[in-house]
C-alpha cells in the first residue's frame, strides 16, 4: 500500500520494484542497461511531477518581469491544472524570447545580460532535473 499517493510517490515506487525486483532477475546486458535508463526516467518524472508546476509559475513570474509584456497571470485564482500553466509557461517564454531578441538587436548589453543570465538558470534547471540523461540519438 502506498501511504503518499502523489505522482511523485508512484513512479519512485515504480522505480524501486524495477530496480529490486527486476533487474535482478534479468540476465540480459542488453535488457539491463535498459532497465537503467528506464530507472533514470522514472526517477527524473518523478521529480518533474513533484516540482514542476511550481518551478514553472516561479519562471512565468520572471520571465513576464523581463520581458515587462503586461501579460501577467494573476497566480491567485489561477488553474494549476498543467496544462494551464504549461500555456502561461509557454506565453511568458514567447514574450521573454521577443524582448531578448529586441535587446540584442537594439545593442542593449545590461538588458541582453539579464536575458541570457535568465536563459542559463533556465538550462541550469533543466539539466539538474535531467541528470545528465538525453533521449537516443539527440
Amino acid at each position: 500500500m502506498i501511504a503518499k499517493p502523489t505522482t511523485e510517490q508512484i513512479l519512485n515506487d515504480c522505480s524501486r520494484e524495477l530496480m529490486e525486483v527486476v533487474l535482478p532477475a534479468v540476465t540480459d546486458e542488453t535488457v539491463q542497461v535498459a532497465i537503467y535508463m528506464m530507472d533514470l526516467v522514472l526517477r527524473n518524472a518523478a521529480v518533474r511531477a513533484a516540482h514542476e508546476i511550481a518551478w514553472m509559475t516561479e519562471e512565468i513570474a520572471e520571465l513576464e518581469a523581463y520581458a515587462d509584456s503586461g501579460i501577467a497571470s494573476p497566480t491567485t485564482g489561477a488553474s494549476l491544472h498543467l496544462d494551464d500553466v504549461v500555456e502561461r509557461y509557454r506565453t511568458a517564454s514567447e514574450a521573454f524570447s521577443g524582448a531578448l531578441e529586441n535587446a540584442v538587436a537594439a545593442a542593449d548589453d545590461e538588458r541582453t545580460r539579464q536575458g541570457t543570465s535568465l536563459l542559463a538558470r533556465r538550462v541550469d534547471k533543466e539539466q539538474e532535473i535531467m541528470c545528465g540523461w538525453s533521449p537516443v540519438g539527440r
